[in-house]
């Protein structure tokens, strides 16, 4: 099944509407070397998509700018430390992916919610090492 993920487009908007009118109203010439460059950044991370998908045996995991794959990553359950299932922010729940090799990816407001059982699920099929937190089990127990 693919799971997907979005930014948080309020802030970005925020930084973004910043950026221009700094740009706007700044003395310094020198700051547009800094200003328009920060501010294409911010409107191109405002159409960037996450994508995690649990093949058979292994974890996709894509970061999509408009139709364009800036990363993937493709994990076979043998490269896999652990996970760690942990709570973020107030009430969402984490999963960090501990990898041999590479980057360690972390799984954040995908959805459908149930990544997180597909998960725990994946990692009891293949005994991956499981870690959770106080606070994700309190979760878990509100769900």
């Amino acid at each position: 099944m693919t799971y997907s993920a979005k930014t948080k487009k309020i802030l970005q908007f925020l930084l973004f509407v910043w950026a221009v009118r700094a740009l706007f109203t700044t003395d310094y010439p020198a700051m547009y070397y800094f200003l328009v460059p920060f501010s294409i950044f911010i409107l191109a991370t405002v159409f960037i998509k996450f994508r995690f998908k649990i093949v058979e045996d292994s974890l996709n995991f894509k970061i999509l700018l408009f139709k364009f794959i800036v990363y993937k990553r493709n994990v076979d359950h043998k490269q896999i430390d652990s996970m760690k299932f942990k709570r973020s922010g107030w009430g969402k729940r984490c999963v960090i992916v501990k990898n041999h090799k590479g980057f360690n990816f972390k799984i954040f407001n995908f959805y459908p919610i149930k990544v997180y059982s597909d998960l725990i699920d994946f990692a009891n099929a293949y005994s991956i090492p499981i870690t959770k937190t106080k606070d994700y089990v309190t979760l878990e127990k509100l769900n």
